[in-house]
């Protein structure tokens, strides 16, 4: 007979794994809004007057990966809500209840349990990397005046940005960034 045993190793590497992915996405959406904050009034128009408001009084504090995301929910023509909506939940479930729902027996049917979790934050966290490195060459591109005919800038134009500008098509046909 065959006894299957739990990898703890690879459960425990996964997990870690993830833990670093949610901290990427942290790091990079609070780069994203402090740079929206203190640039965007003066250089691109982009956001609402309330993100504005609210973010300059957040510059100094701590931000948690909720705050941020509600905050760049207060400019919807650039977020995907629905996708930071479930990335957040996600991510609070890995942070705050894994052990208790994943973990709380060890036993192989756990274990598969936590991996395929794992498995799919990791997908997730890569789309919303991707989804940010797209947004960060989007505010990278420089203003071009109106009378100036659009140039492309090469070196931003990458998969990423075009998965960024995908979703701004999808969920805004018809309109312009």
């Amino acid at each position: 007979m065959n006894k299957k045993t739990v990898d703890v190793n690879l459960v425990f590497s996964k997990i870690g794994r993830c833990l670093v992915a949610a901290q990427r996405i942290e790091l990079a959406s609070g780069e994203i809004l402090k740079f929206l904050a203190e640039y965007d009034k003066d250089l691109y128009n982009l956001t609402s007057e309330e993100f504005l408001k609210l973010a300059g009084k957040t510059q100094k504090t701590k931000m948690t990966l909720g705050n941020i995301f509600k905050l760049l929910k207060l400019n919807p023509n650039l977020v995907i809500e629905e996708e930071l909506n479930s990335y957040l939940q996600k991510r609070n479930m890995l942070v705050h209840n894994f052990l208790t729902d994943y973990l709380h027996t060890v036993n192989v049917k756990q274990a598969k349990k936590a991996e395929y979790f794992c498995d799919d934050f990791l997908k997730h966290s890569a789309l919303m990397e991707s989804f940010f490195k797209g947004f960060l060459n989007f505010i990278l591109l420089p203003p071009i005046p109106e009378d100036e005919e659009p140039y492309v800038e090469e070196s931003l134009m990458t998969e990423d940005f075009y998965y960024f500008i995908s979703h701004f098509i999808k969920y805004h046909p018809g309109e312009e960034i």
